[in-house]
């Protein structure tokens, strides 16, 4: 952090169930995905996933699709399980707990 930047520290938590449903969807606008899979079992298991962490797990699954088979036309429940064992959350709990804390502590910035 440095003088200039930004005048205030703002927490953004991470994203909801409908919020990572709402990434999903949007991600799936440009990657064709296969009616095998769940967007209910998907936001479940990427509970403390970020936004970009999301996004990354469908990239993830559509190369791993693309190098299972150049011509594939769909990303398969398959390859987005396989990314989420690529794409791990990178946020610990400890770091969520101090986030909660400084925001509990710091007055609203409005």
């Amino acid at each position: 952090m440095r003088p200039g930047r930004l005048d205030r520290i703002v927490y953004v938590p991470l994203p909801d169930a409908q919020t990572r449903r709402d990434i999903f969807n949007i991600q799936f606008r440009n990657t064709p995905v296969s009616p095998d899979v769940s967007l209910d079992l998907l936001v479940g298991q990427t509970e403390k996933y970020s936004g970009a962490e999301i996004s990354a797990v469908v990239r993830e699954a559509a190369l791993l699709a693309l190098q299972q088979d150049i011509a594939v036309q769909q990303v398969t429940a398959d390859h987005l399980h396989a990314a989420l064992q690529v794409v791990r959350p990178r946020v610990p709990d400890s770091l969520l707990q101090t986030y909660r804390r400084y925001q509990q502590q710091s007055p609203a910035p409005f």
